[in-house]
């Protein structure tokens, strides 16, 4: 069972509730999550309105027209602990390039960390680290299912290390992906 109450404008993540049950055993831990960081969050957003302040669970990401002052560092700092959350002085990133749920982000590009890389595709298990890689791109650079089809056919098999062939209409799928 999962709902999400929208906020105003996705001025801030929407409440999304749901009932699941994590391997460690704790209920709702993610949900939970949320929703701690964001009430963390809500008098931040009330003092900078003209700030785009994007969460998903522990990384917080702060957009500014102008660099940010120490001062204003030094609040965000304090405001955060006293609510429980602590920010570790490596994990704080004011100038580019900036690290964001796997993405590189400058002043003028967006990239991903993790560099795709199809060295060999000869088993299943090949298959599916890059098919793992190609989740985290293809929204951005605009890969459809219908797309990624042909590679999907290649799942089925009964063990990961299963050997795999590729077809020429795969192969030139994998050639425009590397470009």
């Amino acid at each position: 069972f999962a709902f999400t109450i929208p906020m105003t404008n996705k001025a801030e993540p929407a409440d999304r509730y749901e009932w699941i049950v994590l391997p460690q055993g704790m209920k709702n831990s993610p949900t939970l999550c949320q929703l701690y960081v964001a009430w963390a969050l809500k008098e931040v957003r009330k003092k900078w309105k003209d700030t785009i302040i994007y969460h998903y669970m522990d990384d917080i990401l702060f957009v500014w027209e102008t660099p940010i002052m120490e001062a204003d560092v030094k609040w965000l700092e304090m405001h955060l602990k006293l609510k429980g959350l602590t920010i570790a002085p490596e994990k704080m990133q004011q100038q580019a390039p900036w690290k964001y749920l796997g993405w590189i982000l400058t002043d003028s590009e967006i990239h991903p960390q993790k560099p795709l890389l199809i060295n060999r595709l000869d088993t299943i298990t090949d298959l599916q680290k890059l098919l793992g890689d190609i989740q985290w791109i293809r929204s951005i650079v605009g890969i459809s299912n219908e797309e990624l089809q042909p590679l999907v056919q290649l799942l089925c098999g009964t063990r990961a290390d299963d050997k795999i062939s590729i077809t020429t209409e795969q192969k030139q799928f994998l050639q425009k992906l590397v470009e």
